[in-house]
């Protein structure tokens, strides 16, 4: 990963922990929208007042200017401008190394002047909503300028909030915290403002009843990312050391960074893990979302490597029973052989037919779009990586994550 997207990723996560810890420490009752009124806002609502808090990460600035914070103090004043009543406390929250302590810098009427007069193209229909029309006086009275703490210092609070709001302390590292982050980050992403809405009242119930570790792109840019994977290995051992489980795999092609070199290898170390039993009488389904090159290209290296399956077409023609027909089998113990050990489909042509007869449990593996799954009454495991090699060992049949 380049230097440039670590950044943007933590800049991220130093929003989500700050949005976190606006949740925990908000007063019952109140309602907080994560990414609410303008870009990388979040609101804080009181029988009083709201406050809208914009959150900026500068790691890689060596130094604090004015000019760093030119566009949000533009956006914060467009919305003060175009809501005149409205009694909401506009704070810019902002980390730069280079501020420390005490000794903070300002933000005064000289610097809304320089931002209204900046030629940065970007911030243009800012400007001229705003240029000799807003108060800047008035606008002040309202806005503070926070300079916030590390990330690793904003994360300590967090957590010392999650202990405090009554989390149990060896829940903190490796359950709550990163499910909450995961929650967090999903809230952020709703389209509708009604489902970005979350109180602390919410937040703690569901993190009490969340027994699995989140497992996604935002859990794996946490330094206990190892950590992390060692938890979910450890939840998902006993039901993957069950012998007659029905699993269904999800694998989005797009989301995981070492796809293409490792698709085979994955299935190739499910199958001589937990399908070479006799006992292990449920044929595992891999559903691919990928193109039909893809998709081929997949079986034939399958095929290559001496895994046999069905994928139900027969004449070009998909057959659902084809699918689904149990495997011949032949030889003793020692000598065991299946016609098949895996059935394969792609999910935009077949994949909805999984609904017909449901699995024991299901993996989803990145992110795909399959939210015309059934999945009542089935184990859900959202294995949300970015790689497949974390998955692996996750699922344990790999010792290696890396």
């Amino acid at each position: 990963m380049s230097r440039a997207a670590d950044y943007t990723i933590k800049g991220f996560l130093y929003q989500f922990n700050k949005t976190l810890l606006e949740i925990l420490n908000s007063p019952d009752g109140s309602s907080i929208t994560a990414e609410g009124i303008i870009e990388d806002v979040e609101i804080v609502t009181t029988s009083l007042m709201k406050k809208a808090i914009q959150c900026k990460y500068h790691e890689a600035s060596k130094t604090f200017i004015s000019s760093s914070i030119f566009k949000p103090l533009l956006q914060m004043m467009c919305h003060f401008h175009a809501n005149p009543g409205a009694n909401i406390h506009y704070i810019l929250f902002a980390h730069y190394p280079s501020v420390t302590g005490t000794s903070q810098p300002s933000i005064g009427k000289t610097d809304l002047q320089a931002a209204l007069n900046s030629n940065n193209r970007d911030s243009e229909k800012y400007i001229t909503q705003l240029r000799g029309k807003v108060d800047l006086d008035k606008f002040l009275s309202k806005f503070v300028m926070e300079f916030g703490p590390s990330f690793n210092s904003l994360v300590a609070q967090v957590n010392t909030a999650l202990k405090i709001n009554g989390i149990p302390v060896g829940d903190i590292d490796t359950l709550a915290y990163p499910n909450a982050i995961h929650m967090i980050a999903t809230i952020s992403t709703k389209h509708k403002v009604m489902d970005r809405n979350i109180t602390k009242q919410q937040l703690l119930k569901n993190l009490k009843s969340i027994r699995k570790t989140a497992i996604s792109r935002w859990t794996m840019a946490l330094h206990t990312r190892k950590h992390l994977l060692d938890a979910r290995r450890k939840q998902l051992k006993t039901q993957l050391d069950k012998n007659s489980r029905t699993r269904y795999f999800v694998v989005d092609s797009k989301s995981l960074d070492d796809y293409n070199t490792e698709i085979v290898l994955f299935i190739s170390d499910y199958i001589d893990k937990y399908h070479f039993k006799t006992a292990h009488i449920s044929t595992p389904v891999l559903c691919l979302c990928t193109s039909e090159e893809d998709f081929q290209n997949v079986e034939k290296r399958l095929y290559e490597k001496g895994i046999m399956l069905a994928d139900g077409y027969i004449g070009g023609r998909f057959y659902e029973k084809m699918f689904f027909r149990n495997p011949i089998t032949s030889g003793t113990r020692n000598t065991f052989r299946r016609e098949f050990t895996l059935r394969m489909l792609r999910w935009e042509a077949n994949g909805t037919m999984l609904n017909n007869q449901k699995c024991d449990d299901l993996f989803i593996i990145g992110e795909p779009d399959c939210a015309l799954l059934n999945t009542g009454d089935v184990n859900v495991e959202h294995l949300a990586a970015t790689s497949l090699k974390e998955i692996k060992y996750v699922i344990g049949v790999s010792n290696v994550y890396e």
